[in-house]
């Protein structure tokens, strides 16, 4: 599914390979690893610690030399820490404080910067106390313009089976600029 998404996402990234790239909830980094090539800079970020022992092997062993990682923890203690371009791809769901989470990148986006969010629109059928069942477009973007974001627009970029939960589910594509 990481092609399918980085496929969809990639003609959305003009102009980007002098500006900054973080992949928040990067995992062990399947989709900013790639995306290596399109920014001058991506940092990878996870607060699971394996994960990105996981990515930092993949980085030294390819030879990017554009890529690092951080844990979020060291993210929040560097007030100055600031990056154009902010993408969380499948993260989202996992987090239950949305508006914070949302708040707390758009504190560490440039001015002009862009968040990216990749997640599955809202399916009642899925039920788990550890992650939100998908989003309405339309809450998100009124989350995000809450927040400040001048600039929103989202629209469903795959439909695939079984893939959430075990459902059928829509993934969206949400542009947000600061």
């Amino acid at each position: 599914m990481a092609k399918r998404i980085l496929g969809k996402l990639e003609p959305f990234l003009h102009n980007t390979n002098e500006s900054s790239l973080l992949d928040f909830g990067c995992g062990t980094g399947l989709l900013g690893i790639p995306l290596c090539s399109n920014f001058k800079q991506v940092i990878l970020c996870d607060d699971s610690l394996p994960m990105l022992d996981v990515a930092n092997f993949k980085i030294k062993s390819q030879g990017i030399k554009n890529a690092k990682t951080m844990s979020p923890s060291d993210m929040a203690l560097d007030n100055s820490f600031l990056v154009d371009n902010i993408l969380l791809s499948l993260v989202l769901l996992h987090i239950p404080d949305t508006q914070s989470i949302l708040k707390f990148l758009y504190d560490h986006l440039k001015p002009n910067g862009k968040l990216f969010i990749v997640d599955f629109s809202k399916n009642e059928k899925v039920s788990h106390s550890k992650i939100h069942n998908g989003f309405l477009l339309e809450d998100l973007e009124s989350i995000l313009k809450t927040i400040g974001y001048h600039i929103v627009n989202s629209k469903v970029i795959l439909e695939e089976k079984n893939v959430f939960m075990n459902q059928d589910a829509s993934l969206f594509l949400l542009i947000a600029e600061k």
